[in-house]
């Protein structure tokens, strides 16, 4: 078999494979929020909160106060895990409005490493109870 046979064959199987893999794959709907096996009622982001800074700002501050209420509490329910947007909400509204990308890169870094303690201590206090 010469070079260009191969490469025929090998391009023949390939479309093979893609076509009848076709049908089976579908792309995700990117608006729809993913829900939460263990808590589907854990309220969703509110849409006033708009632009990709102030949703991964609201998102990670968001994770951080549930976190933070399961390790002050000591505890774990849906409403301490997933509690309302209001807190965020509101910092959102006064202390980052109108946040820039570039203050946002100064800040996320030490949010996040705030987050990833909090997340930490309350997810074997999740895990003891089944909702993580």
């Amino acid at each position: 078999m010469t070079g260009d046979s191969i490469i025929a064959v090998l391009m023949a199987a390939l479309v093979a494979s893609a076509s009848s893999a076709q049908g089976s794959f579908t792309l995700p709907d990117l608006k729809e929020e993913p829900t939460n096996p263990d808590c589907p009622n854990a309220p969703v982001r509110p849409e006033r909160i708009k632009g990709m800074t102030a949703i991964e700002l609201a998102t990670e501050l968001y994770k951080q106060e549930g976190y933070r209420n399961v390790v002050e509490a000591g505890e774990c329910t849906c409403d301490l895990r997933f509690p309302d947007w209001d807190t965020v909400t509101a910092a959102m509204e006064t202390e980052f409005a109108g946040i820039s990308r570039f203050r946002f890169l100064e800040i996320i870094p030490d949010i996040r490493r705030a987050t990833k303690a909090y997340r930490r201590e309350g997810r074997p206090i999740c895990q003891a109870v089944g909702l993580w």
